[in-house]
């Protein structure tokens, strides 16, 4: 993997960096909604992954998640957890198409982790993501509850935890 990754709290990125996480959001996530921008300055961590000539070209964040949306997630999946032990979730995991398949997610994912050992974390994913399932996996996540479906998007989505 080449490049550099940077994990930064939100209060410290500039007003570019954050526009250009969420332009990243954007873009990977089907356009995502209109309070994405305070979602990520409410976030605990974000992370960059620049390449060459400093192409911003992979990001992943720890998300503190509004209590409803953390209940309505844990409701659709059922799993067998109290959701509220979950404060973080690890989401916005995107890298640029042309850069995929060289450990960048696994890496920013992994150091994300690492600010946060000792939390719960949950993340959710589409059931047919092989590439982000292997990452949460080899992250010590495990799948839980069934599978529901996402709110605007036509997808299934599974849970996964860390405890």
């Amino acid at each position: 993997m080449i490049g550099t990754t940077i994990i930064k709290g939100p209060s410290a990125c500039t007003h570019l960096e954050r526009s250009e996480f969420a332009r990243l959001v954007r873009f990977g996530f089907d356009g995502s909604d209109d309070g994405l921008l305070a979602r990520i300055r409410d976030a605990k961590w974000l992370a960059f992954h620049y390449g060459e000539s400093n192409t911003l070209n992979g990001i992943a964040g720890l998300k503190v998640p509004a209590d409803r949306q953390r209940a309505n997630i844990f409701e659709k999946a059922a799993p067998d957890v109290d959701s509220e032990a979950y404060e973080l979730e690890l989401g916005w995991v995107y890298v640029a198409p042309d850069q995929r398949g060289n450990g960048i997610a696994t890496d920013i994912c992994r150091r994300l982790m690492d600010r946060e050992r000792a939390r719960c974390v949950f993340a959710t994913t589409r059931s047919d993501n092989n590439s982000m399932i292997k990452i949460l996996r080899v992250l010590g996540f495990e799948r839980v509850g069934r599978e529901f479906p996402h709110r605007r998007r036509k997808e299934q989505l599974v849970l996964y935890l860390r405890a």
